[in-house]
């Protein structure tokens, strides 16, 4: 992405703000509401940002950041299976607090080049991370399928929140070598 004039990176920043706002208070993103709340034309906001997708996708853009940077730190700890169940662990709080991130984390159909760059490098971090303790897990499972198992475990517990360490413990009774 070229670099933005800065009157384009404020709006753009406004833009995104207006939408945290709006996704926090529960409301729907329509990239009219976003204009209005950002106090820009709706014209700006598709040049930043051509669909909610793409704007939904924007506003992930740290969580892969932050958990890829996660992951790494773990595979570099001395006690690799502690560091991956807690890694695996805030991994799942993550999916339930963010289910736009987790969403973006198992779609094929990332619609920003950005998504996908980052959407990669967080699967190998996670495959690094894996790898490192291949013996204890399943081996007829990839990283990729225990993080798309992650994120559906995700989705139950945000429907039954009270549940979310019973179905933790099932994912690793599932995954790990017998």
């Amino acid at each position: 992405m070229p670099a933005l004039r800065r009157d384009a990176l404020r709006n753009r920043e406004r833009i995104l703000d207006a939408a945290r706002v709006l996704r926090s208070d529960g409301d729907a993103l329509l990239l009219n509401a976003v204009a209005h709340r950002a106090g820009v034309g709706v014209g700006t906001v598709y040049r930043h940002f051509p669909s909610i997708e793409a704007l939904t996708e924007a506003l992930v853009e740290h969580r892969f950041v932050e958990m890829t940077e996660a992951a790494k730190e773990a595979a570099d700890s001395t006690s690799e299976f502690v560091a991956i169940r807690r890694f695996i662990a805030q991994s799942l709080q993550t999916f339930i607090d963010d289910p736009d991130f987790a969403r973006a984390v198992v779609s094929s159909t990332a619609v920003r080049e950005e998504t996908r760059a980052l959407r990669a490098d967080l699967f190998d971090a996670f495959s690094g991370l894996i790898g490192r303790s291949a013996q204890h897990f399943r081996s007829d499972l990839e990283p990729a399928d225990i993080m798309i198992l992650l994120c559906g475990l995700g989705y139950s517990a945000r429907l039954r929140p009270e549940r979310s360490a019973h179905y933790l413990d099932a994912l690793f009774e599932g995954i790990l070598a017998r």
